[in-house]
């Protein structure tokens, strides 16, 4: 009964927003800005706080006592003129929210490059000082949504994944990082289906192509080899689908299993690229709940070029 009302609540609520992306006609053309907006309401009036409270509202125990989830950057009780959501708010994604008339950005990940974003640790350095600049210059708002959106149940961003992978029907909540396929893929379709559904330039695979794939493991964003170690040999997936990790860890227990003819593999889509799905359904999921609001979705995107 559980896994049902996950499905069918989070698959409503994301095809809902999606709906109002299609439908919006007020995209602007900026590369990589798609809107949620509530069209017909009436003009909204939220305070920075009032938004991270509805945010936060289907959270079990939050606020999180111990939490990265603090405001970043403006303050909470200035008025919102529109909401984007992100991975990482970098200066291309504050640009574009600028553009796009909104103040507030909700991001998955730090804003200034340490994961507390204490600036003691980035002290007198030019970036910080513009972007700093740059966001007080423009009233912009940010709001960290790691811990909680993670402890929402569903976790978000594993969801929004998951939706966007169309493996929704196979999330088990006793289980949320594993799912099981009905029918066995090649490690060659898991690849070819993360780039073109999560939007991957390239990827970086462990494994032999031909080999199936039938249960699938999600280490999305960075976790810790201490968490992914222990779970690849008690639970044995086919498949590790991850954001990033350190090579020497979790990519070398991955090819020695191999070597070995363990049948575990690893698929790397690079942090922002793995969590991105679930920003974009942060943003069909809010969209509703903020009436009037604008609400948009802003990729971060890799910071690589491949040559």
């Amino acid at each position: 009964m559980e896994k049902n009302k996950f499905n069918l609540s989070g698959r409503r609520e994301f095809l809902a927003g999606v709906c109002v992306l299609a439908g919006a006609s007020i995209v602007t053309g900026l590369p990589g800005v798609s809107f949620a907006k509530n069209l017909g309401s009436a003009p909204a009036n939220f305070t920075v706080k009032q938004v991270i409270d509805i945010a936060l509202s289907e959270t079990p125990g939050a606020p999180l006592t111990k939490t990265v989830d603090q405001i970043r950057a403006g303050s909470l009780d200035q008025q919102v003129t529109g909401i984007v959501t992100t991975t990482f708010p970098t200066i291309d994604v504050i640009n574009k929210a600028i553009k796009a008339g909104a103040n507030m950005i909700i991001s998955h990940e730090a804003a200034f490059y340490n994961n507390d974003d204490n600036l003691a640790r980035v002290k007198d350095d030019d970036i910080i000082k513009y972007k700093t600049e740059l966001l007080e210059k423009n009233k912009i708002a940010i709001w960290r949504f790691h811990d909680s959106w993670h402890a929402h149940k569903p976790d978000g961003i594993t969801w929004g994944t998951l939706v966007k992978l169309g493996w929704e029907k196979y999330y088990n909540p006793a289980n949320p990082r594993i799912i099981m396929l009905p029918t066995p893929i090649t490690l060659q379709q898991a690849v070819a289906l993360t780039k073109t559904k999560l939007g991957a330039p390239q990827v970086r695979v462990i494994g032999d192509l031909k080999k199936p794939v039938r249960t699938v493991y999600f280490t999305l964003g960075s976790l810790m080899s201490t968490e992914v170690i222990p779970v690849i040999q008690s639970e044995k997936p086919d498949l590790i689908i991850s954001g990033e990790s350190r090579e020497w860890e979790v990519g070398l227990r991955v090819q020695d299993g191999v070597m070995m003819g363990l049948n575990t593999k690893l698929i790397v889509l690079g942090h922002a690229i793995s969590e991105e799905a679930g920003m974009a359904y942060a943003a069909a999921w809010l969209a509703p709940k903020v009436q009037g609001l604008k609400v948009s979705h802003i990729a971060a995107g890799t910071p690589f070029k491949y040559v």
